[in-house]
């Protein structure tokens, strides 16, 4: 563990490399894109943010032109606008440029990260995948005790999560706005994805996205 922020968290992760090889789909699906977008990506994306975060945001997988496009999760189309403007609302990152926020975040005391390192088709993780990167998401939640809260952004989120701490989905269901107590130390908050399908289908809004970022850090002044 340590004490010091930096910027990415990649440096003491237990990470894949570039050229993981443990999901054959993945692999196929990476090599089909380094063709199409030789400019791009195309690789694993790694924890973005301070390894002693008080927050933690996970994701499902890499979007095709966020993450995978851009090497940094949930940054580079609609789902990652609408992260930055919750996090930065509730004090968790600011815009390094105020007057361009598309430019992005500096995330001061938020790490954000995915289930999935990987791109995959059609945003869909197939089971096995999941697992094989099982052990890199873990170590992920797991590298500085300083983390008190974490947003689960979508169902699968906020089902691996209750699977890393051997909690019972039928006792916690997937519900937007829901809470639940992963550990004596640490706090999930659930909440729909942020993804352009569920703010057109009115799913979702920008203020109860937001709100749940908000909630997350009243909840941790309270600590």
């Amino acid at each position: 563990m340590t004490t010091t922020k930096v910027r990415h968290a990649i440096e003491i992760l237990h990470k894949p490399g570039t050229e993981c090889l443990l999901c054959p789909r993945l692999v196929a699906y990476r090599e089909e894109l380094r063709g199409l977008h030789p400019g791009w990506h195309n690789a694993p994306v790694l924890d973005f943010g301070p390894v002693d975060a008080s927050l933690i945001v996970v994701g499902l997988a890499p979007g095709h032109k966020g993450g995978n496009r851009t090497g940094i999760p949930f940054f580079g189309d609609f789902s990652g606008e609408m992260l930055n403007g919750a996090l930065t609302a509730s004090g968790f990152a600011q815009y390094t440029d105020a007057a361009a926020p598309g430019q992005g975040i500096d995330p001061l005391d938020v790490r954000i990260t995915n289930v999935v390192k990987c791109m995959p088709p059609k945003n869909a993780p197939k089971p096995a995948e999941i697992l094989n990167c099982r052990p890199f998401f873990l170590e992920s939640l797991h590298v500085s005790d300083a983390t008190r809260a974490v947003v689960a952004v979508g169902r699968t989120a906020h089902e691996e999560l209750l699977k890393a701490f051997e909690l019972r989905r039928k006792d916690h269901p997937f519900a937007h706005g829901l809470e639940v107590q992963l550990r004596s130390s640490l706090r999930m908050f659930s909440s729909f994805h942020c993804s352009q399908y569920n703010v057109n289908t009115r799913r979702i809004t920008a203020e109860q996205f937001t709100n749940v970022f908000l909630r997350v850090q009243s909840y941790l002044k309270s600590l």
